[in-house]
């Protein structure tokens, strides 16, 4: 696949972006995207270009309080980032920490801007049930099919016990009838083997800038 086959497919994925997201500058620091409003809080040396915005946006970065756009290679790069006060994230997630981000990750001396998200959408949570409460329920299901089967063995070996008995009684009833003189030897009677059953449980020339939050 050759430069100019690259080029061509990138400039079709830009124009079918275009035709999905729309951007509009409302004044000079507020701009919206398909109507969703965001506000131009910092822009290091022109680094904000609406349209080239618009075609590396992404409906997943409004969860995010802040957007960063760096520059590389011409080439904008799109990151977003919670609020310092937000509970349950990283400190890297938060926009406290873009100096380091800028130093680490972005091209020295590079061309970026900061917008603010003016509204803010989170996502819906799936519910899933815990791992705990699927344990519980796996639990739960072995016990029962386990006190199944040990009630099945109980009963077949409780069914077994009475056909010796009746078995026993029978033959002790032929020992002893009145009208047989001779001598007989005693039948041997042999019980049954029962089983029993068993349960298994189973530095310098830092940037610096303030972003104030509403």
């Amino acid at each position: 696949m050759n430069r100019d086959h690259i080029d061509e497919l990138a400039e079709q994925q830009a124009e079918r972006r275009r035709n999905l997201y729309h951007g509009l500058r409302t004044d000079k620091t507020h701009i919206e995207v398909n109507k969703h409003p965001f506000e131009l809080v910092y822009d290091y040396r022109q680094g904000f270009d609406l349209d080239k915005f618009v075609e590396r946006f992404s409906p997943i970065l409004n969860k995010y309080d802040y957007i960063v756009g760096d520059w590389g290679f011409e080439q904008l790069r799109l990151k977003g980032f919670f609020r310092d006060d937000m509970k349950d994230v990283q400190r890297a997630q938060t926009i406290g920490a873009v100096q380091d981000y800028l130093y680490e990750y972005c091209n020295f001396g590079c061309a970026y801007f900061i917008l603010k998200n003016e509204r803010v959408i989170k996502p819906k949570r799936t519910s899933h049930p815990r791992k705990d409460e699927r344990r519980h329920k796996r639990g739960n299901n072995a016990n029962h099919n386990g006190g199944n089967q040990s009630r099945g063995r109980s009963n077949r070996s409780s069914s077994r016990s009475k056909q010796r008995r009746k078995a026993k009684s029978f033959t002790t009833k032929q020992k002893a009838a009145p009208f047989t003189e001779k001598k007989r030897t005693p039948a041997k009677v042999t019980a049954g083997s029962g089983k029993q059953a068993r349960t298994t449980k189973q530095s310098s020339g830092k940037r610096h800038f303030t972003i104030r939050q509403k």
